[in-house]
């Protein structure tokens, strides 16, 4: 049985319905082989002894036959009887040959071939020796010898036999073995149909349609793996609704939670910016005023107090402005335009930026030099590196900082390392989050506001920059971000900084501004600079004084939130009675990002609060200026 199963399992078949078809039909054919084998031998056998019995029988009865005929020496009655006895027994050929050896008597052809012989002596019969009273009580004399009988027949016809039998048997074999291979094909047909459906039913659970199920007869051993499927597919099925129910369920928390953390975010986005503005009106109004007081200063004893001022409000306006990047990034305000431009020259402005810094502190700033040409905005770039590195010299006590580059594929590796004290590895992702400073739990003000590496973030993202972080306790950072390689050919000279101009003696300037500090901050402001203003509360009174003047302003300064509308309500209506082409500024100390988003859609110039009175001014004298000169403001 193991060499039977060893070789069915060598077969080169793999479906069933052909191990099924070998398995029946191999124990037939050697069943059936066995069996023609066998009976065929025994039929050939018994047909070879039966001719052997009649020639031999044939050669016996002419030997009792043909005495009288030699005694007598009647040779046509010998070759009568060899006739007789030829076609009696179905012979070829039939002789006598005499004591000497000579032929006394032939019939039948003589000729060669796959023949039977016999022989049979002819003696003198037991009668003529019957009254010897000589031999009455002793033993009788052997009879004298008158010839010897040859027979022969031909094995022609036990070959014909074999052959039929042969033929007979190769016939039946293959009608039994026609009939089990009918028989096998029919059950292995029914038996693989069934599976064939039990298998498409399979694939179409695979294919997750859980509905599907089998339509067999719940037995044997088939039955038994179509219900084992089915219960398989009821399983699946009830598993697949509890876990629909259990999505829905979570899909319906999770959106309702969602929708809490948009209206609390919305809620905190609004009054963050209300807030903001609210803070910075007294702020701008503050800075304009210590702008004013240190102009008009003439007592040295009271310069370092009002250096003071100017350092606080300054160190005030540092974190309005930290945060309006924030707004700025969100609000999508800030665009990329990237450039090819040289690394090692921003390196070098860098270093001349930061060494002084790094003086302070005893710390060791380095520069390796790197010869790539990048492919990005570099102010954007600048800007994430002043981040970078500002932060690593904050927070490194000593030691020293290293800025170095590595070109990877086509891409450029900027590496800012530090010495510093590392950041825990659950910590590092919440760096980049607004307000975060692993050692700052006293909030000192030198040490930054936590918004340095959540503008680094921004701005990579903005870029399509990969921005990476790997510290180690006790071991320092590195940060680091990969910018694309530039094509140095495609470098831009940059272009020579212009010469600022000078405001003209005449220029007249229209402030709207509903806070009456600012406008008299304002007012002392333009007083310093000899530049004649007008302020009014709203766009009629803006109109009721201009009307007074006769004359139209150069440039309007409008705040964005006034009480009878935005400021580019108050600008359009003003630039309809005097002039399309009128320039504007809009002052703003409201950071939300539709505000800015709005302000940048309609072209206007933009300054928040608290604003620097130089870039006011500078700003003011170039479109006055650009507005004289037949540009558009």
């Amino acid at each position: 049985m193991s060499l039977v199963r060893a070789f069915i399992d060598r077969l080169p078949f793999s479906s069933i319905r052909s191990r099924m078809l070998v398995i029946a039909l191999l124990p037939a054919l050697v069943t059936e082989f066995g069996m023609v084998v066998y009976f065929t031998s025994q039929t050939l056998n018994t047909a070879e002894d039966a001719l052997y019995n009649r020639t031999s029988n044939a050669a016996r009865h002419l030997a009792d036959a043909l005495p009288y005929a030699l005694i007598t020496g009647d040779t046509a009655l010998a070759r009568s009887l060899l006739g007789a006895e030829i076609s009696n027994s179905q012979l070829v050929h039939a002789r006598i040959v005499g004591p000497q050896g000579e032929i006394v008597a032939s019939q039948g052809e003589a000729a060669p071939g796959n023949l039977v012989v016999r022989h049979a002596t002819i003696r003198v019969p037991d009668a003529d020796l019957r009254d010897e009273a000589l031999f009455a009580s002793s033993a009788r004399p052997p009879r004298p010898m008158l010839g010897e009988v040859e027979v022969r027949a031909s094995r022609d016809p036990i070959e014909t036999f074999r052959r039929d039998a042969l033929l007979r048997a190769a016939l039946l074999m293959l009608g039994a073995l026609t009939l089990t291979g009918i028989v096998a094909w029919r059950l292995s047909d029914r038996l693989t149909g069934q599976l064939r459906h039990i298998g498409r039913v399979v694939a179409r659970l695979a294919r997750d349609d859980l509905a599907v199920r089998t339509h067999l007869p719940s037995r044997g051993e088939i039955g038994t793996l179509a219900d084992g499927v089915n219960d398989m597919a009821d399983a699946l099925q009830a598993q697949r609704r509890e876990m629909e129910a259990r999505i829905h369920a979570a899909t319906a928390d999770l959106a309702a939670r969602t929708d809490m953390a948009e209206r609390a975010n919305s809620a905190k986005s609004r009054f963050f910016a209300a807030a903001s503005h609210d803070l910075r009106q007294p702020l701008h109004a503050l800075s304009l005023f210590v702008a004013t007081l240190k102009a008009r200063n003439r007592q040295p004893e009271t310069q370092p107090l009002i250096d003071n001022i100017e350092a606080s409000t300054a160190a005030m306006e540092l974190l309005f402005n930290a945060l309006l990047d924030i707004s700025r990034l969100d609000a999508g305000a800030i665009e990329a335009h990237p450039v090819h431009f040289p690394l090692q020259r921003m390196f070098d402005e860098l270093d001349k930026q930061f060494s002084a810094l790094a003086s302070e502190k005893q710390l060791r700033l380095r520069f390796r030099p790197c010869p790539f040409t990048l492919h990005s905005d570099p102010l954007l770039i600048e800007r994430i590196l002043v981040n970078l590195i500002a932060n690593a010299i904050r927070y490194t006590d000593d030691g020293g900082v290293l800025v170095a580059c590595r070109q990877h594929g086509r891409m450029v590796r900027i590496s800012v390392f530090d010495t510093g004290r590392g950041i825990p590895e659950d910590q590092q992702e919440s760096v980049f989050h607004e307000f975060v400073q692993l050692h700052n739990a006293a909030r000192d003000r030198s040490k930054g506001l936590g918004l340095g590496l959540a503008i680094v973030s921004r701005l990579g993202r903005l870029l399509g920059h990969r921005v990476a972080l790997r510290s180690r306790m006790g071991h320092g950072s590195v940060f680091s971000i990969d910018v694309p390689l530039g094509d140095p050919s495609l470098i831009q000279r940059a272009a020579p900084p212009a010469t600022p101009g000078q405001m003209p003696d005449d220029a007249l300037v229209l402030l709207v501004d509903d806070e009456p500090a600012i406008l008299r901050g304002m007012a002392e402001l333009f007083d310093n600079w000899n530049i004649d203003l007008v302020t009014a509360h709203s766009a009629d009174e803006a109109e009721h004084w201009l009307d007074s003047v006769g004359r139209p302003p150069d440039v309007i300064v409008s705040d964005y939130r006034l009480p009878d509308g935005d400021g580019i309500d108050v600008v359009m209506r003003l630039r309809h009675r005097y002039g399309h082409d009128l320039p504007a500024i809009l002052i703003t100390g409201d950071t939300a990002p539709e505000t800015i988003q709005r302000i940048g859609q309609a072209g206007f110039p933009l300054l928040h609060k608290p604003l620097r009175p130089a870039k006011l001014r500078a700003l003011l004298t170039h479109l006055i200026q650009q507005s004289r000169s037949g540009g558009v403001g």
